[in-house]
C-alpha cells in the first residue's frame, strides 16, 4: 500500500505543479495566475477536490506560446518608452527650447524688421 501511494506522489510531482510552482515557471505572480485560471485562460486541475494544480505540460506550452507571442507581436507603446523618468517639460523649458532651435530666423526676422523700418522712416 506504501509502495502505491509513494508511486503516486512521485506521478502527482511529475505531471503536476502547484501555483507557486507554474507562475515561477511562466514569470508571473501567484495573483495574476490565479487570475488567469479564473478567467479560464489556464487549464487547472483540482487535487482531492481542494488542491489547485496545473498540468506541468500545459503550463510549459502557455510559456512557449507567450514567448513566439511576445516575439512575433511585440506590443508597441504609444508613449515615450521613459516616460516615468522624464517630466513633461516646464513652459521655461519649451521656450528655451524653441530659441535654441530656432535662433538663427528669430535674429533673421529681426534684423529684417529694423532693415524694413529705416528703409520706411527715411523715405
Amino acid at each position: 500500500m506504501e509502495n502505491s501511494h509513494d508511486n503516486y506522489e512521485a506521478h502527482l510531482k511529475e505531471e503536476y505543479l502547484t501555483a507557486h510552482e507554474a507562475a515561477e515557471l511562466l514569470e508571473v505572480n501567484e495573483n495574476e495566475l490565479r487570475g488567469l485560471a479564473q478567467q479560464h485562460e489556464i487549464p487547472t486541475h483540482n487535487v482531492a477536490g481542494v488542491f489547485l494544480r496545473f498540468k506541468k505540460k500545459d503550463i510549459e506550452e502557455l510559456k512557449n506560446k507567450w514567448r513566439i507571442q511576445r516575439e512575433l507581436f511585440p506590443e508597441r507603446e504609444a508613449y515615450f518608452s521613459h516616460h516615468n523618468t522624464v517630466g513633461k517639460p516646464t513652459f521655461a523649458e519649451r521656450v528655451r527650447d524653441f530659441w535654441h532651435f530656432n535662433d538663427f530666423y528669430i535674429a533673421c526676422s529681426a534684423a529684417i524688421a529694423v532693415l524694413l523700418y529705416f528703409i520706411v522712416s527715411s523715405q
